[in-house]
């Protein structure tokens, strides 16, 4: 009777074995097939790795008689999601999470970067990353950051995003402009002072120098402001 109950038993984790070894077979063709190839579509320059988590709970899924259906519940996700993974004969459905790891090259600080600081090839270097960490847009190789300054203080080997950069001021508030006025084929031209300091494509208030009169104009360059009328 012993005997027999142990064969019982031992037949049991052999099924539930080759059952778990089927789905986790199909969940693994899906990453290869399906998955891998839309996220490297997405990031194509990047290495990516995709992990299902927690597989004993596999053990605990009835062997399907056809392929399992197999659906990404967050296809938006750079770093943890969800698998729902579902059975017609006989019918269940059940979830399980998957880790994934998207490693791409970005530009990053080879020595600390001060607040205000331009960032350029001096100060900076190429490195990988995981998306997963970053806040903002990653700056490339094919996108640098060199010119722009830093918006606060970047430590040694981090990663810079748009999130500690901003451009640098054009023009400086007191600073003597010229004033290109347009319209359609005609443009006149006047000098004028800044009233504040502007990036490239801000407006600002500028002062005619002549008139005295106070208007708004677009910074071109680190001398010239443009108004359209």
């Amino acid at each position: 009777m012993g005997r027999v109950k142990l064969l019982t038993i031992l037949l049991f984790f052999l099924s539930t074995g080759s059952s778990a070894s089927q789905i986790e077979t199909q969940i693994e063709q899906f990453i290869a097939q399906v998955e891998h190839k839309r996220l490297q579509n997405t990031y194509p320059d990047a290495r990516i790795h995709i992990q299902v988590q927690n597989k004993v709970a596999l053990n605990y899924l009835p062997e399907c008689s056809h392929d399992i259906h197999i659906e990404n519940q967050r296809p938006d996700a750079v770093n943890r999601t969800t698998y729902s993974i579902s059975c017609d004969t006989p019918t269940w459905k059940s979830y399980v999470p998957v880790e994934q790891n998207i490693l791409i090259e970005g530009i990053k600080a080879t020595s600390p970067i001060g607040r205000g600081d331009r960032i350029n090839e001096q100060n900076t270097g190429i490195g990988e990353v995981d998306l997963s960490s970053l806040r903002g847009h990653l700056y490339t190789s094919s996108n640098p950051p060199y010119g722009l300054i830093a918006s606060r203080n970047i430590r040694i080997n981090s990663f810079i995003t748009d999130h500690v950069t901003e451009r640098p001021n054009l023009v400086k508030k007191g600073s003597n402009v010229l004033i290109t006025a347009q319209s359609n084929s005609i443009v006149v031209k006047m000098n004028g002072v800044a009233l504040e300091d502007g990036v490239k494509g801000q407006q600002i208030r500028v002062k005619n120098t002549s008139s005295g009169r106070i208007i708004y104009g677009k910074v071109v360059s680190d001398a010239e402001v443009l108004v359209n009328y």
